[in-house]
């Protein structure tokens, strides 16, 4: 594994706790450092992957849409509802960022395994939306199986859509575990 991969990994596995712990007991500042230095490292020229800023922007705007909708659907409250309550707070928001500073980087292996992302998806999603819950991030204020069936559907279908976007806009095509390169991206 390079240095590259570590760095961009490491920071990605700090950022949760950072990001969740943080925001239950009220320092956005720690969730702003760790994904802060996670985005320095990606953006760098030496590390940047054309394709970071376009995830960033998908990735931000499909989480404020989720995150936003759980709460106005009754779902989930979250703790430190900053910038204004009713919408996803800017701690998850860190969160849908390192998400997407990996696409490309130190998951990017999984842009030919979409079926393995949809299930990491359905169960991961629901294991960290309880996980926050019980270290007082958020709350679940619909009934669990809600809130499970919710997040984890949507999340089996946005985790490989996420990297199905990220793999068709570099051109690779996958057949069979074959990743066959366009024209346009062979070296």
């Amino acid at each position: 594994m390079s240095r590259a991969f570590m760095i961009n990994q490491g920071l990605f596995q700090l950022s949760w706790p950072a990001c969740v712990l943080g925001a239950a007991h009220g320092w956005l500042w720690t969730g702003m450092l760790v994904v802060g230095v996670m985005l320095l490292w990606q953006l760098n020229r030496a590390n940047r992957h054309p394709l970071d800023g376009r995830m960033i922007v998908i990735c931000l705007l499909i989480g404020f849409t989720l995150d936003s909708a759980w709460i106005q659907l009754g779902l989930l409250e979250f703790a430190m509802p900053w910038p204004w309550a009713g919408v996803a707070p800017l701690w998850i928001m860190l969160l849908w960022l390192a998400v997407a500073l990996v696409i490309n980087h130190s998951m990017s292996a999984f842009k030919h395994r979409l079926a393995i992302l949809a299930v990491a998806g359905a169960i991961g999603s629901p294991l960290s939306y309880y996980a926050g819950m019980r270290f007082g991030a958020v709350e679940w204020i619909a009934p669990a199986w809600q809130v499970v069936l919710a997040t984890g559907l949507s999340w089996a279908v946005v985790l490989p859509l996420l990297f199905r976007m990220a793999r068709e806009s570099t051109g690779e095509i996958s057949t069979d575990r074959k990743v066959i390169s366009s024209p346009e991206t062979t070296p």
